[in-house]
């Protein structure tokens, strides 16, 4: 799918978006980024955002007040980004990994606010839809 058919679509999943970055990346990245050396850099980057949500926190502790520009301009975006790059480097479907996590996450977490019944209808929601494939 091309840049364009996916910025035309009304609704945009993960998927979608992987699909633009995976265009994005042929178009402007060089194709021999991949790999540990993408894994590696990709890593520094996150390590480089958090340095920045770090700082927003530090600021709002210390009582001075901070616009959210960078974390909506740069630091939410990119986290996207890379999250992207991993899951493509590890042939990872990113829409199905966030569903697992967070029916995952019900089950150990949250359990106490959720029935049995809910949390095994999750679950087979989400095989079926693994299963769609």
């Amino acid at each position: 799918m091309s840049f364009e058919e996916i910025l035309r679509k009304k609704d945009i999943s993960i998927r979608d978006l992987q699909q633009f970055q995976e265009e994005y990346d042929k178009k402007f990245v060089d194709e021999k980024f991949t790999g540990f050396e993408k894994v590696r850099h990709t890593s520094l980057h996150l390590a480089k955002l958090l340095g920045k949500l770090a700082g927003y926190c530090e600021k709002m502790e210390e009582g001075v007040s901070m616009g959210s520009e960078q974390l909506e301009n740069e630091v939410i975006p990119d986290l996207i980004v890379y999250a992207l790059w991993l899951a493509r480097e590890f042939n990872i479907n990113p829409d199905e990994a966030y569903l697992k996590r967070m029916i995952n996450n019900i089950e150990r977490i949250y359990s106490h606010k959720s029935s049995q019944n809910e949390r095994e209808e999750f679950k087979r929601l989400l095989d079926e839809r693994v299963n769609i494939k």
